[in-house]
């Protein structure tokens, strides 16, 4: 498996991607809308952690 240390172009945090195996990585389960992919693929050109995906998820519901 192809596992990557990141840090979150948001918040600053360390956190393990897992791009080769989305199903095990940290992002996994994460449910964004349609407008939190718009904001996502404006705003951020790689992956961000689980705690900011999650913050994005509620705020674009």
């Amino acid at each position: 498996m192809d596992k990557t240390e990141k840090r979150c172009p948001r918040c600053g945090s360390s956190f393990t991607c897992n791009h080769s195996d989305t199903a095990h990585c940290q992002c996994s389960g994460v449910r964004l809308s349609d407008s939190a992919r718009s904001y996502l693929a404006a705003h951020y050109k790689d992956c961000l952690c689980r705690r900011c995906l999650d913050e994005i998820a509620e705020i674009y519901a």
